[in-house]
């Protein structure tokens, strides 16, 4: 895990105190749509076995979407079955901004 090297416009990550293992992030809503000029928190937990395993990530801001559900799990096949250990927090977090625009069935 690797703090993001750059600033990324639309999306922020960074470790909650000492625990490296636990990350606060958020992503803004992508422009043209719903979600445009919103800005989401969410939280990234990542395992003793990561990069080998993915982060648990979740939404803490509420929101409405079809691949995010009340408790704020996303259901987004990179963070499950298509992980890979060369995705970085900005991919997940640039994942989530697209998965906003452009819901899963």
């Amino acid at each position: 895990m690797s703090l993001m090297a750059k600033p990324v416009e639309g999306i922020q990550a960074f470790p909650e105190g000492e625990n490296m293992l636990f990350w606060g992030a958020s992503i803004e809503g992508p422009q043209n749509t719903p979600y445009s000029g919103q800005r989401y928190k969410l939280t990234l937990e990542f395992p003793n076995e990561y990069p080998n395993k993915p982060p648990t990530v979740l939404f803490t801001t509420p929101i409405f979407h079809p691949n995010i559900d009340f408790s704020g799990r996303i259901c987004l096949d990179i963070l499950k079955d298509q992980w890979s250990s060369v995705y970085s927090v900005e991919t997940i977090l640039l994942s989530l901004q697209s998965l906003l625009g452009e819901p899963n069935k």
